[in-house]
């Protein structure tokens, strides 16, 4: 994946967090339900940031000819534990 990519993934992820913010700001019309999907949407986008992220790291570990097999076992496990909730 390149960066622009994941710095798309990012903004997105960024933009969530700011939508909580600017709710929570009016506290005249603080809608609880509304700040918690966006909150869910916004630790979504990051993990599926990270997820990309780590994804792409992977391929260049490859790339740089480190065993294929080391490096899918031991980064593989890493990223599916870092990312399951």
């Amino acid at each position: 994946m390149k960066n622009k990519q994941l710095v798309h993934r990012l903004n997105r992820a960024i933009g969530q967090i700011e939508g909580i913010k600017k709710k929570i700001e009016n506290e005249d019309d603080v809608d609880c339900l509304a700040v918690l999907q966006q909150l869910k949407a916004s630790i979504n986008a990051l993990k599926k940031f990270g997820e990309a992220y780590m994804d792409d790291h992977l391929d260049v570990c490859i790339q740089k000819g480190a065993s294929i097999e080391e490096v899918k076992k031991n980064l593989k496990t890493v990223i599916a534990g870092a990312f399951s909730l």
